[in-house]
């Protein structure tokens, strides 16, 4: 008897930003082993099909127009396990997909929506049942025993003593506003002579002039073991509320939160009423000026927050989320 099929349905893009498809290239590493995974998107890169061929079985190319969504459904056969992460799979596309006779599971941001899936994930912090609408059937994973990382950074490890970068600015793996080089421009104005990195992703269009900042050191295109390294070569982070924060709490690496999308700022409320992070609030409105003292905060606090990191997530999520999996395949 063959593997059970899982079908992944997640897009990313420079226009979009590349979250949805990263975190469910991670589960889909967390299930490589037992299942049969093919990955459907809209018009993936050269890099997104390398990703996918990197871990999955199949890449299934939709288009970009609308008529993926219909041509989606008839492919399916009726005993696959379907993932979907995304805003615009409605309530009524779910069951599209469960008449067809599928298992269905929906990675959550936002729960805006009702859910008749058999099971949603959403792996932030601070979220409850109570906030989500769905059918009695439906099991909610939530929080860090969930979280969706991928392999390097669900590993254990010891903080390094050795840093040689200060403050690692993130703000996406796409960042279609170029809020980076805002943040580094301004950071650099502070004079905190601080040793100063930035992280983008291979989605990301934006230009940091590195004859402008000859002394900033600029990563694009690493992948998720050397982000793990850099991380931890890192003394602290500027962050959205987003899969790179909960990344930060896995390597304990300090950091300012903020956010510039709807669908992270639940989570980012979640981080500084923990006191999880220091609160810039939304990216595309910060105060500069309080930039200076919040960050010196950080800083003078580093320890307490590497503490406070140290138990919240326990390494052993991909087992609980292949134990779900699983049950599935007894159910058919």
């Amino acid at each position: 008897m063959g593997k059970t099929k899982v079908i992944l349905r997640a897009d990313g893009s420079p226009t979009i930003g590349m979250g949805h498809f990263t975190r469910t290239l991670a589960l889909a590493e967390m299930l490589k082993d037992d299942f049969y995974l093919t990955y459907a998107t809209r018009q993936p890169t050269s890099y997104q099909i390398s990703e996918i061929n990197r871990i999955c079985n199949e890449v299934f190319p939709l288009p970009e127009d609308d008529s993926h969504i219909e041509l989606f459904l008839r492919h399916l056969q009726g005993h696959e396990i379907v993932v979907l992460d995304n805003y615009y799979f409605t309530t009524e596309y779910q069951r599209k997909i469960k008449d067809k006779g599928c298992k269905l599971v929906c990675i959550d941001d936002m729960h805006d929506k009702h859910y008749v899936a058999d099971v949603v994930i959403n792996h932030a912090e601070g979220i409850n049942e109570s906030m989500f609408s769905k059918e009695n059937y439906t099991q909610l994973l939530l929080g860090f025993r969930h979280v969706l990382l991928r392999a390097p950074f669900l590993q254990a490890h010891t903080p390094s003593l050795e840093k040689k970068i200060d403050l690692l600015v993130g703000i996406g793996g796409a960042d279609p506003k170029d809020i980076t080089a805002k943040m580094v421009s301004e950071i650099l104005k502070l004079d905190l002579n601080l040793r100063l990195a930035v992280l983008v992703g291979n989605a990301y269009q934006g230009e940091i002039n590195r004859n402008q900042y000859p002394n900033v050191e600029v990563f694009k295109k690493l992948d998720a073991k050397q982000v793990a390294g850099l991380m931890r070569s890192c003394s602290a982070g500027l962050f959205p509320a987003s899969s790179i924060a909960i990344e930060a709490i896995a390597m304990r690496l300090p950091f300012l939160a903020g956010y510039f999308v709807d669908n992270q700022k639940h989570f980012y409320n979640s981080l500084i009423s923990s006191d999880l992070a220091k609160p810039l609030d939304n990216f595309q409105n910060i105060d500069f000026k309080s930039l200076k003292s919040t960050l010196a905060q950080l800083m003078n606090n580093l320890p307490i927050y590497i503490y406070k990191y140290k138990d919240l997530i326990d390494l052993k999520s991909p087992n609980r989320i292949i134990e779900t999996f699983k049950k599935f395949e007894y159910e058919k």
